[in-house]
């Protein structure tokens, strides 16, 4: 199985958040979707922090992706 897109995994995280925003989760439960949505968290932002690293790149390459 493929690993989840950025937008498969902002999805996720939005809807923990909607879950635990509402007030009707189980203790324990909101806990374990807190922890799931800091790990998500952290991966989004590993995967924009990698996208803006590569946008710089290529920006500074003048836009040569090819390596021509």
């Amino acid at each position: 199985m493929s690993e989840p897109t950025f937008e498969q995994q902002l999805d996720e995280l939005e809807s923990l958040v909607t879950r635990l925003e509402s007030g009707e989760v189980p203790l324990a439960e909101a806990m374990a979707a807190f922890e799931k949505g800091m790990a998500l968290s952290k991966q989004c932002s590993s995967q924009l922090q990698q996208a803006e690293q590569r946008i710089s790149q290529l920006m500074n390459d003048g836009g040569d992706a090819a390596g021509e």
